[in-house]
């Protein structure tokens, strides 16, 4: 007998300025594995100087758990796509069906406007590309280090 998940509750808010220190955290904890796969090492100035050019808060928003943030969304909107630039998720927080629920949501949202969804995910990151294909993505490239990833409704 199979018991039905239900539907993890989150919220989505803007990120300000001092969600900084929280969103850099995150990323040593949920993508440092994946670069080291990747790339063979960590490299905490190269890394840091990346996260400061890549944190846009107008693009960004917190996943708040009970309150709590718990994870990271950057998409990016136009009339033609929806970009999927980041969604990263604490790792104790992994594995519940958080990530499922936020991209559905998105899903839900570029369905209503009749756009896709593309994204690029780095290829060390099995995980995340079996979440996204389970989500219906479909492989629409790739670069040297990277799968690029396109959803349609």
């Amino acid at each position: 007998m199979s018991s039905a998940r239900s539907k993890p509750v989150y919220e989505l808010r803007s990120a300000k300025r001092e969600d900084a220190d929280f969103f850099w955290r995150l990323r040593q904890e949920a993508l440092r594995p994946h670069v080291e796969k990747t790339w063979g090492k960590w490299d905490d100035a190269q890394q840091r100087k990346f996260f400061d050019r890549g944190f846009v808060p107008r693009e960004t928003r917190v996943i708040l758990v009970d309150g709590k943030p718990g994870g990271r969304l950057d998409v990016s909107r136009s009339r033609m796509e929806f970009f999927l630039g980041l969604i990263e998720i604490l790792p104790e927080l992994q594995g519940r069906g958080l990530g499922s629920a936020v991209i559905r949501d998105l899903q839900e949202e570029a369905r209503t406007k009749r756009v896709p969804i593309r994204l690029q995910v780095i290829k060390g990151n099995e995980a995340a590309v079996r979440l996204y294909e389970r989500l219906d993505f479909k492989r629409a490239g790739e670069t040297k280090t990277h799968h690029l990833m396109l959803w349609q409704a």
